[in-house]
């Protein structure tokens, strides 16, 4: 019972997480509607930092006391891991390329919102929410607390499973119609997860994720 406990927990972390990341979305794409002023601003940066803390805070709680894996452990820092993300990241770039291409180019669904929303909302949210806001709880979510709920144990059989399923979830969520695009947005979430087994720490998965993010506003 106590193990069921612990992974209804977790699960329950997960959704909470995923609201607290729509909340944020909605502030920060449209200001208009949430009644946003210049003079609010600073309620908002306060506010997103307790939400992401907040949300850290639970990804933290949801790993097992027996962390097989070895999930966010110190140092956080190091070459070799800096490596597998500069890697990540050339691998993503050069999916994106190659993936768009075999699925005739254009425009998903998912991003010709994202575009709307930057034409008529605010662009220096809008910037945020994307490069940083977005990257850090898709990653917390998709990697981090998924493997967490359903995959504790670093067997080699589970890191496959843990790199497609986190892949997928991630694909649908961008693209729930699943359009021909679903491929490109499984192979970046694949790419993503991957970065996150090899290194064991979300802040690489979510630099990764980040500078890939970048090249979309510049």
């Amino acid at each position: 019972m106590k193990k069921i406990g612990q992974t209804l927990g977790r699960f329950v972390a997960m959704i909470v997480t995923y609201y607290l990341y729509a909340y944020l979305q909605y502030f920060y794409f449209y200001p208009q509607k949430a009644h946003l002023h210049r003079s609010s601003g600073w309620l908002l940066a306060l506010g997103t930092v307790a939400v992401l803390a907040f949300i850290f805070w639970m990804y933290k709680k949801t790993i097992p006391e027996a962390d097989e894996w070895h999930f966010n452990e110190e140092p956080h820092w190091d070459w070799h891991r800096l490596g597998i993300a500069v890697l990540g990241y050339i691998l993503i770039v050069f999916a994106s390329v190659v993936s768009l291409n075999l699925v005739g180019g254009g425009t998903s669904a998912n991003q010709s919102a994202l575009n709307a929303i930057e034409k008529n909302g605010s662009r220096g949210l809008y910037n945020l929410m994307v490069v940083f806001i977005a990257p850090f709880c898709e990653e917390t979510l998709f990697r981090g607390m998924l493997l967490n709920v359903f995959f504790r144990h670093p067997t080699r059989t589970n890191k496959v499973l843990a790199v497609l399923v986190s892949g997928f979830c991630f694909a649908y969520m961008h693209d729930p119609t699943f359009s021909k695009y679903i491929i490109v947005y499984l192979l970046l979430g694949c790419i993503l997860a991957w970065v996150y087994v090899e290194t064991r720490d979300l802040r690489y998965s979510m630099l990764v994720h980040m500078c890939y993010n970048a090249l979309g506003v510049l």
